[in-house]
């Protein structure tokens, strides 16, 4: 059996999709070394980030790539690692081919109905890989919120889907000596003794950024002002930053992008609290990521956020700043809540790994070889 996998192009940047792309790399062979998988990914110097050439290379180099390796190597299945990719398809069986679907947000994105002209030009390419994805022999969806999308909003065959959710092993840390905490407080400009919330993710405006600045002010308020707000993985926006000094918290933010998943690690555990206001998210990858090292997460409820935590964390039905303050201020100051939430988010976050996330795939890939 030879499985062709298709991971996104190494210039996206998209942290999440190499994750998942290395992931299945790294267990798929282990778990089923009878079978060849061949990875067909093109390797883009730096200057391919520059958006015409990306734009080239993800919608006519790499199909034509993908395409040509299938042929050459006889591939028996192909499997194509982010939705936002599900246009390769149209060049290869659709009947041997499986995407993954990590979240239905380009169609989001659509019914928004912006109507500027670079809207335009980037709907049209929606529409296109949204009608590839509808077209594919079989989904995976991350989650159960994904699948109901897929379902609901494309009209995509229910039985065609399989809902097998990520791992979260991909961040450990062991307690930390008092040498570990004051390097990584230092680097993140955080004061010893002093607590901080944490937040990772993009900035995009799903994530809810405002909502997070509020919530932190009010929460400095109820809580003390001691606490710091550490934004990893993103880039804040002018008007961000407007609304900082706004609400004068200015001085006790901090943002830093590009750390490894040992240090992200560290800074998970470093963490007084992760607050996570995501109005949508088809998994909900750094709440898995705080629930593995024993962070609290106080998070909104919503997207597929309810089905990774659980009853592991604090999920706020509100969309309101005060309402995810006041839960972060009971997390803060209740010290047996927090004990029971950390409990319970390590024993519920040592179910997601990616060997199971592998393990299931491979039981997808039977199933359509089969059939």
């Amino acid at each position: 059996m030879r499985i062709v996998l298709i991971p996104d192009l190494n210039v996206e940047g998209w942290r999440s999709m190499a994750l998942y792309a290395e992931q299945l790399q790294r267990w798929l062979p282990q778990l089923a070394p009878e079978w060849d998988f061949v990875i067909a990914g093109l390797l883009m110097p730096a200057w391919g980030r520059r958006p015409l050439f990306r734009f080239a290379a993800r919608y006519l180099a790499l199909p034509w790539s993908v395409a040509r390796i299938s042929r050459e190597r006889g591939a028996n299945l192909h499997h194509i690692l982010d939705h936002s990719y599900a246009h390769v398809g149209r060049w290869l069986d659709r009947w041997r081919t499986i995407v993954t679907a990590h979240d239905l947000y380009p169609y989001h994105l659509l019914a928004a109905g912006e109507r500027s002209a670079r809207a335009h030009a980037r709907n049209a390419v929606l529409r296109w890989v949204l009608a590839s994805l509808r077209e594919t022999a079989h989904v995976i969806a991350d989650s159960e919120f994904t699948k109901s999308e897929l379902v609901q909003w494309l009209g995509y065959p229910e039985d065609r889907i399989t809902v097998i959710p990520l791992g979260g092993d991909h961040v450990n840390a062991p307690p930390m000596s008092a040498g570990e905490a004051a390097e990584v407080r230092a680097q993140l400009g955080v004061p010893r003794g002093a607590r901080f919330v944490l937040h990772v993710g993009s900035c995009e405006d799903r994530k809810n950024i405002p909502t997070l600045l509020r919530a932190f002010a009010r929460l400095r308020a109820l809580a003390g002002e001691d606490l710091y707000l550490v934004q990893v993985g993103g880039r804040f926006a002018p008007f961000h930053w407007e609304l900082i000094d706004r609400l004068g918290i200015a001085r006790c933010v901090r943002q830093l992008s590009g750390l490894s998943w040992e240090r992200l690690a560290l800074v998970y555990r470093s963490a007084a609290l992760m607050l996570f206001p995501s109005t949508y998210e088809g998994f909900g990858l750094p709440v898995l990521e705080a629930m593995r090292v024993g962070t609290p997460v106080v998070a909104l409820a919503a997207g597929a956020v309810p089905e990774v935590l659980g009853d592991a964390g604090i999920l706020v039905r509100d969309n309101e700043a005060e309402a995810l303050a006041e839960a972060a201020a009971r997390v803060l100051e209740d010290e047996r809540m927090r004990e029971e939430l950390v409990r319970k988010a390590r024993c519920r976050a040592r179910a997601f790994t990616w060997e199971e996330t592998a393990r299931r795939v491979l039981d997808v890939y039977r199933v359509l070889a089969g059939s």
